[in-house]
């Protein structure tokens, strides 16, 4: 099996960090006040809005393991059959014409696949990533 993190745009990196502060901050008034259910609901609320947000920043990463591609952001995860890649198209760009993106970079790869499915994904070393592929299904059209 083959580990490929994601790249980390520092773009993204701000993003995540102002979005992380901007949590916190809306909960110190939680905090300031007497403690009744709405207390617990903030504080829930924003609580599981940080998980989230860390488990994408810390989990996200694509392997290959036979003959599948796996993916995993956070708590979201799916494999793909490498065999019906059909292509590999260079992306570049905040906007990602694409459903699914477990991606953590602006800078990366739309792998199209089945007849109409297709997952943005941004791993570190893309040359490698490609490679690996394209040894398990010769007929990936590189774009």
């Amino acid at each position: 099996m083959i580990t490929y993190k994601s790249k980390r745009s520092k773009r993204l990196n701000a993003i995540f960090i102002i979005t992380f502060a901007i949590i916190i901050a809306a909960t110190i008034p939680a905090l300031l006040h007497e403690i009744n259910s709405g207390f617990y609901i903030v504080i829930g609320i924003n609580l599981l809005s940080l998980l989230l947000l860390a488990s994408i920043a810390l989990k996200t990463e694509y392997k290959i393991k036979d003959n599948f591609l796996y993916w995993q952001s956070g708590p979201f995860f799916g494999k793909i059959d490498i065999k019906t890649i059909r292509k590999i198209q260079h992306h570049d760009g905040i906007f990602v014409p694409t459903v699914w993106k477990p991606a953590l970079s602006q800078i990366g790869l739309i792998i199209t696949y089945n007849k109409f499915d297709d997952i943005y994904i941004s791993p570190q070393n893309e040359s490698d990533f490609i490679t690996e592929l394209l040894s398990i299904n010769p007929n990936i059209e590189i774009l």
